[in-house]
């Protein structure tokens, strides 16, 4: 849904800038600006505010509960990021987050990155909640999908169970997809979130 507001002003920035403080709103709601009235202005002198039409797109209430929170975990940790909603459907939100403390959210392997998003989650209600870092995920991904294959091959050569590090059920799904493409190998998971863990190993012959 969207709202449009007429805005007086002696220009379109001026305009927009007024908008959205009315509106409570920010710059990247604004779908478009039209100049209904032009303004005025003799050297200086007999200004005429000109009419704006502005249309801007309500944020979901569910998105904005997202954001609050969201800012609220940032400013509590004292980082300075910026975010922005890359998908929303009625119970999931995909936040992205951009910055001069990039390397500080994301963590070693992502951990702090996760930790963020566990606690996001457990915040908003009836929301399902994902946190990436300009694109950290799908780099992380394929660090994990290079993993999964190393250490299938290794299992294919012992005969002992190979176990990684706890990892989220996302990070987990993923090696999961890769070793099940090994007819002899099982994989599975032991212990409890945040702990969680996968184990590899040979199927038995018989």
């Amino acid at each position: 849904m969207s709202s449009v507001v007429e805005i007086k002003a002696m220009t379109k920035e001026e305009a927009i800038q007024r908008a959205l403080k009315i509106c409570e709103a920010k710059i990247e709601q604004v779908v478009k600006v039209e100049e209904k009235i032009k303004s005025k202005s003799f050297l200086g002198f007999f200004k005429k505010e000109g009419l704006f039409e502005i249309e801007i797109k309500k944020e979901k209430e569910a998105e904005s509960e997202v954001v609050k929170k969201a800012q609220e975990i940032l400013d509590y940790m004292g980082l300075n990021l910026q975010m922005e909603i890359l998908k929303s459907s009625d119970h999931f939100v995909l936040l992205n987050l951009y910055g001069e403390d990039n390397g500080i959210i994301i963590g070693k392997k992502g951990k702090t990155l996760n930790s963020f998003e566990y606690l996001l989650n457990s915040l908003v209600k009836n929301m399902k909640v994902e946190v990436d870092v300009e694109g950290f995920k799908e780099k992380r991904a394929n660090t994990l999908r290079d993993l999964a294959r190393k250490m299938s091959e290794k299992a294919l050569k012992s005969d002992k169970a190979i176990r990684l590090n706890p990892m989220p059920p996302r990070e987990r799904k993923i090696i999961h997809e890769i070793v099940n493409k090994y007819e002899d190998l099982d994989t599975y998971s032991e212990g409890r979130d945040p702990k969680r863990y996968i184990v590899i190993k040979k199927k038995r012959q018989g």
